[in-house]
Formats: structure tokens, sequence, C-alpha cells
């Protein structure tokens, strides 16, 4: 027998290589339901039960696959890899072959990875050599680009793929590449129509069209999955043991990190809506809404209003902590980024922002003994004109507090709260006083608190010996003022 792994080169790139929120949702759809090609649309006969068995405690054997009418069983899928039990190496060849000329005609031009070995009795010494065949197989295959090869043929300005195919859309036609086609149909597929948060106008998300455009691309991982699933296998060799925690694993990530969560975050917005019951009813855009982009494994990419983006991290987080560890003393947890932009802003652009929001979380949690939660924001304010990192050592590492772990990101929010009773002005001022030096700082302080500001002067006296901490935790509300507190009265 042949126990072989697939994996998906360049996932992210093939998601985001156009900023058509219809092609980047039905992208997704295609990379969540890629293996399903080598599964159900192929000659061969697989089999797919191991969800099931899991759930009903049905134990993986090997040896079963043995004189069975299936060519090949499914061990698990977990982590964006497909593991699968061959009969022999004649029968994954052939499952290959079969599977490669799939993917061109289901979605064009991904591309997949896969790497086999003889089967022995001891799963993770299999499961080891299959990471390094894998290795091997990334760094010596032929990574196939689709291009152009004549001077006449028009291209497409961002993935450089040939114009192949006239669509109309709205009364007007215009040509798209094959991949397009393909994104576009998968997301007609699987997003119907008459869903309100299936629209690929991001405009109507927003509050209010020219006034108020200001969205949020939330993009959340979860930290350190590779250790954890690991572990779950330590001390266990056996194919059945190995399996079955494997599975379990793999089956409780998806509902652990998205499947709970998006319903938190659903229920969330519906109190929202239901507080604000009176002016929706007058105007039916005022209502809150969201729209999930990617969402599966251990990672979602949903985009909502600037102003609920806040609320939508701390569902988040509050329903992830409920949920038992998936590695025993290892609690759950993620890092979110979140990129605030106009809806007229170019989202590829703006995920990875969003992105990098989140890895900036993600260096923070990799420290020794830390693996917490972590938030991390950007206000894309006057378009994207470089790299985070850059932004953020070049224009505000000297000020902002960015990113929080979940507990300092509570005491932001609570700040956030108090400083929202001394006015928009007086923030924002204390923000720029903050930027300009210690002196303009001090005189603001002073000129606040001579207003009998009461809680503010509490607080000054409560950061008096952490000082440098208040000041940058103060510039970071002034910039998502307007979004998230303006208006607070809690002081």
């Amino acid at each position: 027998m042949i126990t072989a792994i697939y994996d998906c080169r360049s996932k992210q790139e093939y998601i985001y290589r156009t900023n058509k929120i219809r092609e980047i949702s039905g992208a997704s759809k295609l990379l969540s339901n890629v293996y399903g090609i080598l599964i159900n649309q192929t000659s061969l006969k697989i089999n797919n039960t191991w969800k099931d068995d899991t759930k009903n405690g049905k134990a993986f054997r090997k040896e079963d696959l043995i004189g069975s009418e299936f060519d090949g069983t499914v061990i698990y899928e977990g982590g964006g890899n497909l593991y699968v039990l061959f009969k022999d190496k004649k029968t994954y060849v052939k499952a290959n072959m079969e599977f490669s000329r799939k993917l061109i005609d289901k979605t064009y031009s991904v591309s997949v990875i896969t790497a086999c070995v003889e089967t022995t009795d001891n799963f993770n010494t299999d499961r080891k050599n299959l990471y390094v065949q894998k290795e091997k197989s990334k760094k010596l295959d032929m990574h196939a680009v689709f291009c152009n090869v004549l001077p006449f043929t028009q291209i497409d300005r961002s993935s450089y793929m040939p114009l192949s195919f006239a669509v109309k859309r709205g009364g007007i036609q215009e040509k798209i590449t094959t991949e397009s086609k393909l994104k576009r149909k998968a997301y007609n597929d699987y997003f119907p129509e008459n869903n309100e948060l299936s629209s690929d106008n991001l405009d109507s998300l927003t509050e209010e069209k020219g006034k108020d455009s200001i969205l949020a691309v939330i993009y959340i991982d979860g930290n350190d999955m590779g250790n954890k699933i690991k572990k779950c296998t330590e001390g266990k060799d056996d194919y059945a043991e190995c399996v079955k925690a494997l599975r379990n694993f793999s089956l409780h990530t998806n509902e652990y990190f998205v499947e709970k969560p998006i319903a938190a975050i659903e229920k969330c917005l519906k109190a929202k809506n239901e507080k604000d019951a009176e002016i929706i009813a007058e105007n039916p855009d005022k209502a809150h809404k969201y729209r999930l982009i990617v969402g599966g494994g251990d990672e979602i990419t949903i985009i909502c209003r600037g102003s609920d983006a806040k609320d939508v991290v701390c569902a988040y987080f509050d329903e992830l902590k409920k949920t038992p560890d998936l590695s025993q003393g290892t609690p759950n947890t993620s890092c979110a980024g979140i990129a605030l932009f106009h809806s007229h802003d170019p989202f590829a652009d703006v995920y990875e922002i969003a992105e990098s929001c989140c890895e900036m979380g993600k260096k923070r949690s990799h420290k020794p003994n830390d693996n917490g939660n972590y938030i991390d924001f950007h206000y894309c304010h006057s378009g994207i004109t470089n790299e985070l990192d850059i932004i953020r050592a070049e224009q505000e590492a000297d000020h902002t507090f960015r990113p929080y772990s979940l507990n300092e990101f509570e005491e932001f929010m609570y700040i956030g709260k108090v400083l929202g009773n001394i006015g928009r002005a007086n923030v924002k001022s204390l923000g720029d006083s903050i930027v300009k030096g210690e002196s303009y700082y001090r005189f603001d302080v002073q000129r606040i608190r001579s207003r009998n500001y009461k809680r503010f002067a509490e607080l000054i006296n409560n950061y008096a010996e952490n000082e440098e901490k208040f000041k940058r935790i103060i510039y970071d509300v002034s910039v998502v003022y307007d979004l998230w507190f303006g208006g607070e009265n809690d002081a």
C-alpha cells in the first residue's frame, strides 16, 4: 500500500490575484473543495467517510482497504493537506494523472504538490518521510505558469493571463481570463444572489456611501497549529491511534476556529440590529452586516463595517476562549489583523495589510511561554503606498502600542470609552501632541484636566508610573476614535 499527501501551492496568490470580491470568494471556495475533485471526479473509487467515521467512533484500519471495492481511502484532511491510502503505486499514479487534468478544467491554474511513501506499521515515521518527500517535490517540481506568447494577445493586467472570454454584466461587456471565469462560476454556484451577504458591491456594506464608507477587512489565523497537531500524536505510532487523533483534531479545528466564532459574530451583529431596529426600519442600509470571504480550518477573512470591527473581533475571541483545547494543556489561540479602508480601495492590497497586522501579532505570540491571542489594526487613511512593516517603522513605531494582547486590547477599549467623554477635538489634539513632543503632550493634558473631566484625571493618576504605555494607547485611540469610540459617554 501507498500513503500519499497532497498540498496546494501558492493558495493565497491564487485567491488574491484579483480585486474582484466575487472572484476572491469563488477562488476560496474552489480551493476548499479542490481535493473533492480527486475524491469524487476521477474514475477511481476513493472512500471519503472519515468525518462520519470519526463522529460515530469507527476506528481506522488500513487493512480494511485490502480486498475492498475501493482504490483508496482518505486518512484525513487538515492543515491544507490531504492524506490518502492507495492500494498500490500504479493506482496512485493513475489518480494523479486524472487529478492533474481535472485541475485545469475546474480551476485552470491551481497547482497541487504530491508525494508518497510505502506504507509501514508506523504512522509517524511514514508522515515524517512524507514531509521530506513533499519538500523535495516542491523544490524539484516544475511550476507551470500560463502565459501569452504572442505580441497581439490581450492580457489581464493583474495576472498576465490571456483574456479568453467575453461576458456581459450590467449591460457592459468585458473580457476575462479562463481563471476568472471559473472563479465566478464557483461564486455563483455557492453564493446565491438573494443572500444579502453575498453582494460583491462593498458599498452595500457601508453605513452611508459618501459619508461613512469605511469598511474593515479582518484576517484571523490560528496560532502554532503545526506544533499542536504534532503533539496530538506524541507517544503514538500505530496507524489506528494516530489517525484517530488527527481526525479528531482536524474535525474540531474548523468547528472551534470557524463555525462557532462565525455564529458568535452573527449573534453580535444581530444584537446590534435589534438595538437599532427603529433606525433600520426607516433606512435598511443602516443594518449591520458582514461578508465572509474565507472560512476554513483555522482561518477566517471577513469584511464588515469599520465601526463594527472592534465588536466583531471581540465576539470571535469570546467564543474561541470557550472552546476545549485541541492540544491538551495548550489553549486555542489566534491572531487577528484589522485593515480599515474606504470601500473603493483595492481589496487585494487591503487584505495584505490585514494579513501583515495578523503577522505582527504572531511575532509576539511566538515569544517563549506566550502563544496568546493578539490583535493589531491599521487605518488606511490615504491609499496604500507601502508594506505595513515599512509604514509602521517610519510613521508609527515611536507612538503606537500595537499589536495588543487580548487583555491589553480590553484595556485599550476601556481607555477609549473614557476618552469618549472628553470630546473628539480633545482626543485628536492629544494624539497630535504625542507626535509633536513631550511639552505639547503635557500642556494638552493640563488643558483638558482643567475642564474637570474626573475619569480622565483618574486615568492620568492610574498610569503615572506607566506613562509611556498610556501615551501609546491614547495615540492608538485617536487613530480610530471616530470609528470605535465617537459618541461614547463612559466618563
